[in-house]
């Protein structure tokens, strides 16, 4: 096997000749290099900052192809980068001069009523999965759009707007499908490799490819029963207080969340006159029976807070609508930045330095103030990768601009107001919203170094040459001393 220096490579037209002769008595899937028709699209990922160009993209349909395509990466010392949705922010998806893995051909999903459980492929966005259990009346707690990659999102730990009756997508595992670096396929639950069913719930893709999630349902909508409030600037400071007094209060059949929007979208609960505005929306949703008067009540009482320009109050689709609403907003092919701050106290003073630093943000996008806990805090720390599970509020700061020469102006406001906001941050950071200047907080998304020692080990025993370096990597321990900065 080929070591950690011969990694990451150019691939030239001799070697994707040599790659195409080794794949060609078994490999079914598609190899696109620059000269094919779909090349264009394939090297394109949701953030327009990232402009790789990948030497070979091995676009696969099955598990085989995966397992072909992976001992190829290690023969050849390759370090392959993974592709499904392509969503995560900093553009790993994409291996720039080298190999990518494209699982975007493996998209199918089953669901098994009697056990209540999805098959899903390694490729799968979440609509894929929304469509085919809302089929069903039942739903898998994945994500905020429909577009994000259910691998890239399950393997980081997975929030959504289900999360509070539910837990985190990754707690939804039941067993996984996995192509190890040696190219071993392993069937993995909690007792079947159990250290590796840890690691995984929550250490990204650094163990291997992800070809089949089986995945816990729970009996859900089709329908939702959801709140929207808006507030002008003048308003927005007293609506949050009040929000940050009463959210505790809650029953985790609630979702309770704040969009700080510095020019108010076109939404299905919004008034033409108030488009294009600088607003705050308070979005309120009942996660149960969306017929039930409780939460008709408690959807009431939450648009009610404080003093708003206008509510509205409706039942939607899950899967189609309110799965969808914001796939527009944040579409492909503009220039993406985001942070992510764990959220210790939701102080009036951290809510007067958001909304201070939303009032005058010259960029597009949003922030986005979640409203977490319930069922995600009910499984202890210990029993999964995911880190930091007790917060019950998450300040997402999902930016969107066009103008490349702002790019350096717009990350230094941004990077500002993340120091502001320190006095009031607790531990740790998503790993799924790292972006590319976060690589001195890996070992802090990771859990801090005694959860990032354990996930080593891991690497060690499944990984030990690192082939599967392009994410927030975790270091084998024999190749690279642990960074423990905070």
């Amino acid at each position: 096997m080929k070591g950690l220096g011969a990694m990451n490579k150019a691939i030239n037209e001799e070697l994707r000749q040599r790659i195409a002769g080794q794949l060609a008595p078994g490999f079914k899937g598609d190899l696109i290099d620059s000269g094919h028709p779909d090349y264009p699209k394939r090297r394109v990922v949701w953030n327009a900052m990232v402009d790789k160009r990948p030497g070979l993209i091995l676009r696969c349909r099955s598990t085989a192809d995966v397992v072909m395509a992976v001992n190829v990466a290690r023969g050849h010392g390759l370090s392959p980068s993974i592709r499904c949705g392509g969503h995560q922010v900093a553009g790993k998806a994409l291996s720039d001069g080298g190999l990518t893995i494209d699982l975007s051909g493996m998209r199918a999903v089953s669901v098994d009523t009697d056990r209540l459980v999805a098959h899903v492929e390694g490729g799968c966005l979440l609509g894929d999965v929304d469509v085919a259990t809302a089929r069903h009346g039942v739903v898998v707690p994945a994500g905020t759009m429909s577009e994000t990659g259910v691998s890239g999102l399950a393997l980081g730990g997975g929030i959504g707007w289900l999360s509070r009756p539910y837990g985190l997508t990754c707690d939804q595992f039941v067993s996984l499908e996995v192509v190890l670096a040696s190219g071993e396929v392993l069937e993995i639950d909690a007792r079947s490799h159990p250290d590796l069913f840890w690691a995984l719930k929550g250490g990204g893709g650094n163990f291997g490819v992800v070809t089949r999630f089986t995945l816990k349902c729970h009996k859900f909508g089709p329908d939702m029963r959801i709140g929207a409030a808006l507030y002008d600037p003048a308003e927005a400071t007293e609506a949050l207080c009040q929000y940050a007094h009463l959210y505790s209060t809650l029953p985790r059949t609630v979702g309770w969340h704040a969009a700080f929007k510095p020019s108010m979208p076109k939404l299905p609960f919004v008034p033409d006159e108030l488009v294009g505005k600088r607003l705050v929306m308070l979005i309120s949703m009942w996660l149960g029976d969306p017929a039930d008067p409780a939460g008709i009540e408690m959807i009431k009482r939450l648009t009610s807070v404080g003093r708003p320009l206008v509510t509205a109050t409706t039942v939607m689709p899950f899967a189609l609508k309110v799965q969808r609403i914001i796939d527009e907003e944040f579409e492909d092919g503009h220039r993406y930045y985001t942070k992510e701050v764990h959220i210790q106290r939701l102080a009036p003073e951290a809510i007067a330095r958001v909304v201070g630093f939303w009032k005058t943000m010259p960029m597009s996008g949003e922030l986005e103030l979640i409203g977490l806990g319930g069922a995600i805090t009910d499984v202890p720390e210990a029993d999964s990768a995911f880190a930091n599970r007790q917060y019950q509020h998450w300040l997402v700061f999902a930016l969107r601009w066009d103008d490349a020469a702002r790019d350096a102006e717009y990350i230094q406001l941004t990077r500002a107001c993340m120091r502001d906001l320190a006095p009031w941050a607790g531990k740790g950071v998503y790993v799924n919203m790292l972006n590319d200047d976060d690589s001195d907080r890996i070992v802090e998304a990771y859990g801090g170094p005694e959860k990032y020692s354990k996930l080593r080990a891991m690497k060690d025993r499944f990984d030990p040459q690192n082939l599967f370096r392009q994410n927030a990597n975790i270091t084998p321990g024999r190749t690279e001393g642990v960074s423990q900065r905070r």
